[in-house]
């Protein structure tokens, strides 16, 4: 009996081992990092703040009260670029992008707000309210840059018996992030015919087409063709129209020079940088500001043995 009492104290042992490594958590409350006093202040908005770009909303959520006596005070906000002037943000190269902001305190409908200008009161509250401050930028400005910021003052005046009494200033910055985007538009066939043609001399087209995007001001351009490239026997490397009997060299270049209706040089290697122009607003292309030139050397063409000919150019461009 006594080998079986022993045996029993050693399981019952190891079974209460078991539950003392339990562990208990702090939970842990980040503190609002707020500007003013218990009677005006404003929390949260001090500081920098990133936008997204392509969000629905772009909002800096922070809180504000305004109170004097145990009582709620009304209150009206100022909001002013550093530089003093229009709001607006600015990227790394020193481009301007003009924003609009507004405001909204309780839930409330958005009050537009303008620069160096108080708006209107609001009625205070004893605690702190959620509040917004909304960035708008419209649709048709031109997004040259990935990231642009600004740095912006608020003043809270509170009003005691409608004439203003005291007022607090915070200072924060604005981050607004582009992810950049580039597409090609209204790009379609290069079409040449006969009608056009003079002995010893070259034939020319071109077609025109659309660089869109956003979150860049340049970009890169390379061309490649389907059938491939050749040199003449002066060494100069060309593109391939092509038929079952036979191939037609060509010479391809891009420009962004609207004016520009020769070829100036086979692109079929390497890159060529072109600059996004701004007269038109990201994502409509309303205008071609492209434009992919083809040459056909007389001494080419007019060793044609057949009477078609194609080639499929693939034209890619690159953001920068």
């Amino acid at each position: 009996m006594k080998n079986i009492k022993k045996r029993y104290q050693r399981i019952s042992q190891t079974w209460i081992h078991t539950f003392a490594g339990v562990i208990l958590m702090q939970p842990f409350e980040a503190l609002a990092v707020c500007t003013g006093n218990t009677q005006l202040r404003t929390c949260n908005l001090q500081g920098s703040h990133t936008i997204n770009y392509e969000a629905s909303r772009k909002d800096v959520d922070f809180t504000l009260r305004s109170n004097s006596g145990g009582h709620a005070q009304p209150f009206a906000i100022k909001v002013e670029h550093a530089s003093g002037g229009n709001f607006r943000l600015l990227s790394d190269s020193g481009e301007e992008l003009e924003v609009n902001l507004t405001f909204s305190y309780r839930s409330r409908s958005s009050t537009p707000l303008y620069p160096g200008q108080f708006s209107q009161q609001f009625p205070g509250n004893l605690n702190d309210i959620n509040s917004l401050l909304s960035v708008n930028v419209d649709p048709s400005s031109p997004i040259t840059s990935s990231y642009y910021h600004g740095t912006f003052q608020m003043e809270v005046m509170q009003y005691l018996n409608t004439s203003s009494e005291i007022s607090q200033t915070v200072n924060f910055d604005i981050e607004l992030e582009v992810k950049p985007s580039i597409k090609i538009r209204n790009l379609g066939n290069i079409y040449i015919n006969g009608s056009h043609f003079h002995p010893g001399q070259d034939i020319m087209g071109y077609e025109d087409f659309c660089v869109d995007g956003k979150g860049f001001s340049s970009y890169l351009v390379s061309l490649s063709s389907r059938n491939g490239i050749s040199s003449d026997f002066k060494g100069t490397t060309m593109f391939q129209l092509s038929n079952p009997m036979d191939s037609l060299p060509y010479a391809a270049s891009f420009t962004d020079d609207m004016n520009q209706t020769k070829s100036t040089r086979t692109l079929n290697s390497g890159h060529t940088r072109a600059t996004l122009t701004n007269n038109h607003r990201p994502g409509a292309c309303l205008t071609d500001n492209a434009r992919l030139i083809v040459s056909i050397p007389a001494g080419s063409w007019e060793q044609a043995r057949g009477s078609y000919y194609t080639d499929v150019l693939t034209v890619t461009v690159t953001s920068q």
